[in-house]
């Protein structure tokens, strides 16, 4: 496992996502408690029914969400990337876990567990409502899901997963054809003939177990075309 140390941490998780749209002072209270931790390849950080905890926020590595409906198995509907949070679902409900977070790969996670937000919100009563903007980040996140899933074009599908998984601009993607696949719901063999279309395109390139987005703008361009077709 590639250590990552504290500074970086803090540098990544910084740099998109919930804390952005957080003040200076609740930043520094959370990373003040915040933990950084190891997750080994195989890990099922969180599962539906485990008891009620605290957030992660994702650093490095290859995290998978999966959920359902009640009673069904969890399946893959999206992929972290830095400055994703996750996990609020106990503290905002007192309830189980709802949905699955599973390590990959080796990654890295921040944590604040659940007594830490407890004390927060008890000593600083906005900080609920700061807490609640991850479930809003994450609603906005799903609903991108389902309008990308709609899309008809599967080339579309695949560009709008692409784009999603790209939160900077010729940083690889690291996960699978077959990830992809059911990301954008269709066949492997779809994922790499498109792909080769975008590598043609200038789009993006190829290396080995990687994909690096060289064009995220026309890839999203190319998939808000497929909504409209």
């Amino acid at each position: 496992m590639v250590q990552i140390s504290r500074n970086t941490a803090e540098n990544i998780i910084n740099q998109r996502g919930w804390l952005t749209h957080m003040s200076e002072a609740f930043r520094l209270r959370l990373l003040q408690h915040a933990l950084l931790v190891k997750c080994p390849a195989g890990q099922a950080i969180f599962s539906p029914g485990d008891p009620p905890g605290g957030i992660y926020g994702f650093v490095a590595g290859k995290i998978l969400i999966k959920t359902a409906s009640p009673y069904s198995t969890p399946r893959l509907i999206d992929i972290a990337v830095p400055g994703d949070w996750t996990g609020e679902d106990s503290f905002m409900t007192g309830k189980p876990r709802r949905f699955e977070l599973v390590a990959q790969s080796d990654s890295w996670m921040l944590h604040v567990p659940l007594d830490t937000m407890e004390q927060m919100a008890a000593s600083h009563p906005n900080d609920i409502r700061a807490f609640g903007v991850i479930s809003i980040l994450s609603t906005d996140s799903l609903l991108r899901v389902v309008h990308d899933l709609q899309k008809k074009d599967v080339s579309a599908r695949i560009a709008s997963a692409l784009h999603r998984m790209s939160w900077q601009t010729r940083m690889p993607i690291t996960f699978s054809q077959v990830n992809i696949s059911i990301i954008a719901n269709t066949s492997r063999k779809q994922v790499n003939s498109v792909i080769q279309q975008f590598v043609e395109a200038g789009w993006v390139e190829t290396g080995y177990r990687s994909i690096i987005v060289t064009n995220p703008v026309a890839l999203r361009q190319h998939a808000e075309k497929g909504a409209m077709d």
